[in-house]
């Protein structure tokens, strides 16, 4: 039987490709237990042997799929691994490749990051199905390979389309603006030209990016995150353009690739862009106007074919203008401008980001579900969300950790919610009829936002044990009707 060896490179690329649509990292290993492909952390690995009684040893041994979420809790699957202390993975799942009912390789997907695990746990009907695809394309590789295939033997070779991670209708909103903006977005999805995504963070520009990378044509290519904010100025150029092998002292002999190499035919994105330092600019306006790259210490320019959208949080006029952000920078990255708006402005989609986040979380936790008490729904409704979508997210993540019943209420809230609130009224300069008046405003428009009560005046009326025609006068003192 021909091994994987004829096919190692076609593996390699292919799970670059799927690591880079999936955010996940991505190994295959033979029937000995030699690693043969890997991504992330596990390219620097491959040719080596995965160890006695690892996960994916065991999966060799069993012929059966696994899903470890949690490797470091994990006593049945990872227990007898003698690494597993040090093991750097925070969940796995592996799937075996199985021809003529014998294991001859494991292909595994891996996660690193909170993050990435908590994709995993989600979506991980959808990751166990999409491997099982993979290993059956594998399979009919390998016999293709086959020295006793017989002549004229015809094996499907439909190439499995990962799962996409993020689509527009991944992104919850209603009617408030964030529709407008998606419908911008889809009409733009298979154009070559630069996007700027504007609006505070925590708003879901990230989101929106990978939306627009995996609904078009390159999605079957890599979305690369560059967060120009995060990565120190003296690392930046060589992160973005690669370098040459021995081009400064302490970089790689063999020389390395740069985001913008690796995001060819995708997309690349470039996240707080505000914080590109001046040297850079220029550099980076060359490219989106070539679409060229040159590494650092490189002597000839490559082309590249890349999707570029860029964010920030920052005005970035205002940048231009003190001389901080160069102009010519500004008109190129700003050909398709797009807006995210705060959660205050979209108070519609709070209750819906509240359910949704709950549900999330309890199964992270392997939970039943919780349900917030109403009065504490509307109040977090009222309330401004300065972090947006990411404070929202982290606020209802402590309330599932914390919540001692079905019920989540006030008790169960983080202190600096209270904490903030209470600053927010005290520096507000209103008298005490201005703040019950506000506050009189706030609850009746939290009735009309909750699901519950949609736009029903005699169930609210009767909810807040007013009159209808009370409620009704109210709604003209605060121009709510």
């Amino acid at each position: 039987m021909a091994g994987f060896t004829g096919m190692q490179q076609f593996i390699q690329d292919y799970a670059e490709n799927t690591a880079g649509i999936l955010g996940l990292d991505i190994t295959v290993l033979d029937e000995k237990g030699v690693r043969i492909s890997g991504t992330g952390y596990y390219k620097d690995l491959i040719g080596k042997t995965a160890p006695e009684g690892s996960f994916f040893r065991m999966i060799l041994e069993t012929g059966e799929p696994g899903v470890v979420y949690d490797v470091k809790k994990d006593e049945s699957q990872c227990r007898s691994c003698k690494f597993v202390n040090q093991c750097k993975e925070l969940a796995t799942i592996g799937f075996p490749i199985v021809k003529q009912d014998k294991p001859v390789g494991v292909i595994g997907m891996i996660g690193f990051s909170h993050e990435q695990k908590e994709k995993m746990i989600i979506e991980s009907e959808n990751l166990i199905q999409f491997l099982r695809n993979v290993s059956t394309l594998l399979v009919n590789k390998l016999a293709m390979l086959d020295p006793d295939k017989e002549p004229g033997c015809q094996i499907q070779e439909d190439i499995p389309i990962p799962p996409k991670s993020i689509t527009f209708e991944n992104i919850l909103g209603k009617d408030s603006g964030l529709q407008d903006v998606i419908k911008k977005a889809r009409r733009i999805i298979n154009s070559p030209s630069t996007v700027l995504i504007r609006g505070d963070s925590g708003t879901g520009k990230e989101l929106l990016a990978k939306a627009i990378h995996f609904e078009s044509k390159r999605r079957m290519h890599s979305f690369v995150a560059v967060n120009c904010a995060a990565i120190p100025e003296s690392l930046l150029e060589s992160e973005l353009f690669g370098y040459e092998g021995g081009s400064f002292t302490g970089s790689s002999r063999n020389g390395k690739m740069g985001k913008f190499e690796l995001a060819h035919n995708g997309t690349i994105f470039l996240d707080e862009i505000g914080d590109m330092p001046l040297f850079l600019q220029p550099k980076l306006l060359r490219v989106l106007q070539e679409r060229e790259i040159e590494r650092i210490g490189g002597k000839k320019a490559i082309d590249i074919n890349v999707r570029v959208i860029a964010a920030t949080h920052q005005n970035l006029e205002e940048m231009v203008r003190n001389g901080t952000f160069r102009e010519d920078l500004y008109y190129r990255l700003n050909v398709i401008p797009l807006h995210t708006k705060p959660l205050r402005e979209r108070r519609d989609d709070i209750a819906l980001y509240l359910e949704h986040f709950m549900h999330k979380h309890c199964k992270i936790m392997q939970r039943h579900p919780l349900r917030l008490d109403p009065m504490l729904e509307r109040w977090l409704i009222r309330y401004d969300w300065p972090g947006n979508i990411r404070q929202l997210e982290n606020a209802v993540e402590y309330m599932t950790n914390m919540a001692e019943s079905d019920i989540v209420s006030f008790h169960d809230l983080p202190d600096y919610l209270f904490q903030q609130d209470h600053l927010t009224v005290e520096s507000s300069g209103l008298s005490l009829e201005q703040m019950i008046s506000e506050y009189e405003k706030d609850v009746i428009q939290s009735y009309f936002l909750a699901e519950k009560y949609r736009h029903d005046k005699e169930q609210i009326a009767r909810e807040l044990q007013i009159s209808l025609s009370t409620l009704y006068r109210k709604l003209e003192k605060y121009k709510l009707c």
